[in-house]
């Protein structure tokens, strides 16, 4: 009885502890395996409940997401004078005046790519003031660059062509405009209209304007895409006929002259329609093969239209 019962325990004690034993390895295990906290949360009694907000990456800019805020603008000179001023123009058709050393003067906005700037003395005071041309208008400035009041030709057509003519070298200027639909307006001074001017058009776009004085006499020569030309006196109308035709040309077309002593023996030089320079005396209109001075001649005008454009 004593024997059964003492065997009873020891197996009862033996259960007991394996149980515990188990227990407390399974315990063991699962403490291990637990997530340990950051280093900041177990610092921080609240950090356990907080909610951790992770700023996303901003992504990389590419340059297509790169917009340019600054309009590059690139200037070339177009006119320079006497005293080393010169005046420049940019690809958005600002002009500057600047003194011979590069000091901005002043800057005036056009319309469009220059035809042509003079520097007449317009009120015949002495300084002189500036006329600025486009396609689209003339414009008078004072010697500061400022709008004179009046000195602004607008025509409704296009205009193709221009010339400043001094007949007497008198400082007495006219301001030729020769228009897209072969007109020919004269101005003068500050502007005005040239009065008695009484030019016909011949409906075709005027490319060249030239003054020559050949002898005692002179002449306007226009030159129009359909190959006219036309000699004309002071007031715009024939002086003389000749019976040079050029090749039918749109858009620009150079010409240059050779003056001899009267105006019938005087050469006009341009491209043929091959490319070839070309010489035409005004009495006979022959085309005769250019020599090389007349060559050089009419490079000259081309490179001093090239420059402008």
């Amino acid at each position: 009885m004593n024997a059964g019962g003492t065997t009873f325990w020891i197996t009862l004690l033996v259960s007991v502890c394996l149980a515990a034993g188990s227990t407390w390895l399974f315990l063991s295990e699962a403490e291990d395996s637990s997530p340990v906290a950051p280093e900041s949360a177990l610092s921080d009694p609240n950090a356990a409940t907080a909610d951790v907000e992770v700023e996303p990456e901003e992504p990389a800019s590419t340059e297509a997401d790169v917009q340019a805020d600054v309009t590059f603008s690139f200037a070339q000179e177009f006119a320079r004078f006497g005293d080393g001023t010169y005046l420049e123009q940019d690809d958005l058709f600002k002009v500057t005046f600047r003194s011979a050393e590069g000091e901005a003067l002043w800057t005036w906005e056009m319309d469009g790519p220059l035809l042509a700037a003079e520097r007449p003395d317009a009120n015949d005071d002495g300084p002189k003031e500036f006329l600025l041309v486009d396609s689209r208008q003339g414009v008078g400035l004072d010697p500061s660059g400022r709008p004179i009041t009046g000195f602004k030709v607008k025509p409704s057509v296009p205009i193709t062509s221009f010339a400043m003519v001094d007949y007497e070298g008198d400082g007495k200027e006219r301001y030729l405009f020769g228009l897209a639909d072969g007109r020919l307006l004269n101005h003068r001074n500050l502007g005005e209209a040239t009065p008695g001017w009484r030019h016909s058009s011949k409906g075709s776009g005027v490319q060249a304007i030239a003054h020559l004085r050949a002898g005692r006499k002179d002449y306007v020569c226009t030159v129009d895409e359909a190959g006219v030309v036309m000699l004309l006196k002071r007031n715009g109308q024939r002086r003389l006929r000749t019976p040079v035709q050029l090749n039918r040309s749109a858009g620009t077309r150079a010409v240059a002259f050779d003056v001899r002593a009267d105006i019938g023996s005087s050469m006009i030089i341009s491209r043929g329609e091959e490319g070839q320079i070309e010489s035409r005396r005004f009495d006979d209109g022959v085309v005769r093969a250019a020599s090389a001075a007349e060559q050089q001649l009419l490079e000259t005008e081309e490179a001093r239209l090239q420059a402008g454009e």
